[in-house]
């Protein structure tokens, strides 16, 4: 016998290592167990190229994938030693460099005269998201040199961490698996900017919802994305007379993580394509062309400790999203982001540090658009959904008032839950009786609910007012605000806040729950124009620099409007900085 096997527990499952070992020398590492299309899946099969290249067991885990590939390294070397009569310091060897390369950003000027490069492009993309990966893509398709620099071991970002999904009005997919056969572009703008409150600019949301169909069409036709399905977001209360069923699913995505199909997919394209990645480098400072231009001719990177020098000879593309784990920014910029980040409920990647914001500021780059973020309960899922209407419940404040149309898209919501706390110091609360968890979206079945009850995440009373002793928020208010629903509900109406799903009225016993945020990033970047050309404060474009995706700022307002806009819009984004830059339409 010439293969051992050894496992772990990785991120998603039990990872298994095999390992072909003669003479005491690495042959082939294989690995089992691992979900495919995770960002685990992704990880375990970068670490295992490596490991095979380099015939050993001993490489680095993937950063942006540690936790899997940490635990396939620990599960080979586990196997190895068997192999050789061994042992292995299992602690030591669970996850080396399991870090992104959060690399401090250079406070000092680069001029292009005082640098000798270590190579040059045409075009170079910071950060390999969503947006990257579509810049890099398209760049390269359009037959110009590429290189795309990432901090993490694998490309993908938090987009990988998304469901996948994607925005778009009027396309052949949406007249094929829906009733809006009249959809147009035009009114997905309408909605965008209503639900922009006045903070968009119109050029840059007019130029992404008359492409996003094209962009359907080419991840389909060029990368090899399949359209399966489409539905809708939930209520936009000002909104409504431009809705519509607008969020695409390719097979095997929709639910969170499966946007690493898109971004593998990408990738690949891109690399067919000839574009050429560096991982686990970190690019730290861009370079200007003298000390009397604004123009962007290159970045620092670096990787290791060392730093190295790439022009760009047609320019840079940022990338590298908004300012998702920087807590200092967020403090500075983004309030409600800032509440999450600084507990630790942020999910996006731990390299979103907002690095393109950063750099692009230091050159006398404009920002705009911040102090959103895109909040949603992952306990409950509430308002993710059109076809998972919110169950018969009600949310109440810290006076036991009703505040917001509980139906309302998750993040329009918890923009309103988070002024109420913020206003009151106090949490919110969703109520609802027991007959409510058989609605068909419920996100509680009995045992789940008793589990969330023994646990305390759920509060319960057989009577309104003893539940609301329990919550410590005023009896009087919080029993008429469940009797005044409960009284327009049974006539399946609700004058206060007119939500047209889920009306119906509940009884006890009541249970409470504590609204809880899960956080998928910040709102807010660098200010562009509908070429993606990132504009200084002067309001003049600067030469050279473009940015993409949630690193660009003034096409998302003060909340996030419904799932598919972000991915959407970086790709989107992305192929229209790249385009910009080698003067295509």
């Amino acid at each position: 016998m010439t293969e051992y096997k050894a496992t772990a527990h990785g991120f998603n499952s039990e990872i298994t290592a095999i390992v072909d070992v003669v003479d005491g020398e690495v042959v082939k590492v294989k690995a089992e167990g691992e979900v495919p299309n995770t960002v685990g899946a992704l990880g375990v099969d970068t670490w295992l190229e490596e490991a095979n290249m380099e015939h050993s067991v001993d490489v680095d885990a993937v950063s942006g994938a540690s936790v899997s590939t940490g635990a396939l390294r620990k599960a080979a070397q586990m196997a190895y030693a068997v192999a050789v009569g061994g042992d292995v310091d299992a602690i030591s060897s669970a996850s080396v460099h399991n870090h992104p390369n959060n690399y401090p950003l250079l406070k000092e000027k680069f001029y292009e005269g005082d640098l000798e490069f270590d190579d040059e492009y045409d075009v170079i993309v910071v950060g390999a998201g969503g947006a990257g990966l579509s810049a890099a893509a398209t760049a390269a398709e359009n037959g110009a040199s590429v290189l795309a620099i990432e901090k993490q071991g694998i490309p993908g970002g938090t987009t990988s961490l998304s469901g996948g999904v994607m925005q778009a009005a009027g396309t052949k997919y949406q007249k094929e698996f829906t009733d809006c056969k009249d959809d147009t572009p035009e009114k997905h703008e309408a909605e965008y900017l209503a639900a922009g409150e006045g903070r968009l600019y119109e050029p840059l949301v007019r130029d992404f919802t008359q492409n996003a169909g094209q962009n359907l069409e080419w991840l389909e036709e060029k990368v090899g994305i399949k359209w399966t399905s489409v539905y809708g977001h939930t209520e936009i209360p000002y909104a409504k007379d431009a809705f519509a069923d607008r969020i695409h699913v390719y097979e095997g995505g929709g639910a969170g993580g499966n946007g690493v199909i898109a971004t593998r997919k990408l990738y690949e394209y891109a690399l067919e394509q000839s574009a050429e990645f560096q991982f686990e480098t970190a690019v730290v400072a861009l370079v200007l062309k003298d000390e009397t231009s604004s123009k962007v001719t290159g970045v620092i990177a670096e990787q290791d400790g060392v730093l190295y020098a790439f022009k760009a000879n047609r320019g840079v593309i940022l990338s590298t999203a908004s300012i998702d784990q920087n807590v200092e920014l967020a403090k500075d910029l983004s309030p409600q982001h800032y509440e999450d980040v600084k507990r630790h409920l942020c999910w996006s990647v731990a390299s979103d540090r907002g690095d393109g914001i950063v750099m692009g500021m230091n050159i006398g780059a404009a920002v705009t658009g911040f102090g959103g973020t895109i909040d949603f309960d992952a306990r409950t899922g509430n308002g993710t959904d059109d076809r998972l209407p919110t169950i018969p419940s009600i949310f109440v404040n810290g006076q036991g008032l009703r505040f917001v149309n509980e139906d309302a898209t998750y993040a329009y919501g918890f923009r309103a839950i988070f002024n109420e706390e913020k206003k009151l110091g106090k949490p919110t609360f969703q109520i609802f009786g027991k007959d409510s968890i058989a609605a068909p979206a419920s996100p509680w079945n009995e045992e789940s609910l008793a589990k969330d009850v023994a646990s305390g995440l759920v509060k319960t009373a057989d009577s309104l007012e003893e539940l609301a002793n329990k919550l410590g928020v005023p009896a009087e208010n919080f029993v008429k605000s469940v009797e005044t629903w409960n009284k327009y509900a049974a006539e399946g109406r609700d004058p206060e806040f007119e939500r047209t799903m889920g009306v119906k009225p509940f009884s006890g016993p009541f249970y409470a729950y504590t609204n809880t945020p899960g956080n998928l990033g910040a709102i807010g970047g660098l200010k562009i124009n509908a070429q993606c050309n990132v504009i200084d404060n002067f309001g003049q474009p600067i030469p050279g620099l473009y940015a993409a995706g949630m690193n660009a700022g003034g096409w998302i307002g003060s909340y996030y409007p419904g799932s598919g806009t972000a991915v959407s819009g970086a790709i989107h984004q992305g192929r229209r900085a790249a385009k910009s830059i080698l003067g295509l339409s």
